[in-house]
């Protein structure tokens, strides 16, 4: 231990540790021996090579010594090197700072890396796997958000990027094998953020294609409209909308900024970051990386959009049925109110101003439908009867 030059730091200290315990058990005063265990941990920049390379049955007598070397630091050092671990030794700096009565710093911390996204896949690895144990669900309830699968995903990419070789991603393999994980996540999502994580995953170079499919599909066990993103996949065509001119145009607006500003601002923003230093503690290009693959789904969905739009006046609607281009009269069985809403095309939403589109469930069940008829519309757990009372055309308002 003393003389070899041919030890790295993290063998040096374990055969040290051999050493010191083969001492005890004869009997023998180790106290002069070199190089003695603390002095091998005393450089605070030594220990994460270290960290890397012990044997795991070692890693919380490294953890103990290094309390032991560092009294007053050791808290914060071994933060450190839980952000930066991995494999069985995350589990290990996990545990010694919760039975040093460091729980409530590290839930703070673990919300913290997250906000930062410097959550790594090893620690994201364990979060999901400990989610509900009994010894750290409390710690981690409030983590299980739409905002980890995010982070899930970015990791999983960012890791499918890094590999030369076709391995295996434990967090990908974890994501396909938990089948509650998923929904756990999305318990609190909205549907456009599930849909923008679907378009992320659909995205990913970490997945196969079945793989995706299989996921996707417990999304849309959750959000059902995710499934016109599956069916456009599958077909290899999507369903035509109907929209107007100035929704066409805001939609190219939107697309032409992001191809021609957003994307190479980002691209900019990432070459910046990488020359900043090591990746895997590069916050600013971690959060580049993940723009980028935000904004990719963005185009690639506006891409899907645009292609299968078909713009029109809404000239062809008639006061015989509801079409898309129609004026509504509907009243509401419940309280014999009568309102008046006009369906329009696939992006004229308008709800302030009663203008709905035609893809929206009260939109969808009126087309079709005869003065006199009547629908039952879903609105949340609710069922909603109407009863047709007028149509009048949109193109002859608008023309007036």
């Amino acid at each position: 231990m003393r003389d070899s030059n041919q030890l790295d730091n993290a063998e040096r200290l374990h055969g040290a540790a051999v050493r010191d315990d083969l001492a005890k058990l004869l009997g023998v005063n180790d106290s002069d021996f070199e190089p003695l265990q603390a002095s091998l941990v005393s450089d605070v920049r030594d220990l994460p090579a270290i960290a890397d390379s012990i044997p795991v049955h070692f890693q919380r007598r490294f953890l103990e010594l290094i309390n032991e070397t560092h009294p007053i630091e050791a808290r914060d050092i071994i933060f450190n090197l839980l952000k930066i671990s991995q494999g069985k030794f995350t589990t290990e700096c996990i545990n010694f700072l919760v039975e040093n009565d460091h729980a409530d710093e590290l839930a703070a911390a673990l919300k913290r890396w997250q906000t930062e996204q410097n959550l790594r896949a090893p620690v994201l690895l364990w979060i999901v796997k400990n989610r509900h144990s009994k010894k750290f669900a409390k710690l981690l309830n409030d983590l299980i958000t739409p905002r980890l699968l995010s982070a899930i995903f970015f990791a999983i990419d960012y890791e499918a990027l890094q590999a030369s070789t076709a391995r295996r991603i434990p967090l990908a393999d974890i994501l396909s094998e938990d089948t509650e994980l998923i929904a756990d996540l999305l318990a609190t999502a909205d549907p456009e953020t599930a849909r923008d994580l679907a378009n992320t995953l659909m995205l990913n170079q970490g997945f196969e294609e079945l793989t995706k499919k299989s996921l996707l599909a417990r999304f849309i066990k959750i959000f059902p409209s995710i499934q016109s993103l599956v069916a456009a996949e599958a077909e290899g065509k999507d369903e035509q909308l109907l929209v107007s001119r100035a929704s066409h145009d805001r939609k190219r607006e939107e697309y032409e900024t992001i191809v021609a500003k957003k994307i190479p601002e980002n691209s900019k923003a990432i070459a910046t970051a990488r020359e900043h230093g090591d990746l895997k503690e590069n916050s600013e290009y971690k959060m580049a990386k993940q723009d980028q693959s935000v904004l990719m789904a963005q185009k690639a969905l506006l891409e899907r959009d645009l292609g299968r739009a078909r713009i029109t006046d809404f000239s062809e609607a008639t006061v015989d049925v509801v079409s898309v281009g129609s004026i509504v009269d509907i009243t509401a069985a419940g309280n014999g109110q009568t309102t008046r809403y006009t369906i329009l095309g696939a992006w004229d939403g308008d709800p302030d101003n009663n203008v709905i589109s035609y893809k929206t469930a009260l939109g969808a069940a009126l087309l079709g439908k005869k003065p006199g008829d009547s629908v039952t519309v879903k609105a949340g757990n609710n069922e909603e009867i109407y009863t047709i009372a007028g149509i009048s055309r949109y193109a002859d308002s608008a023309a007036s």
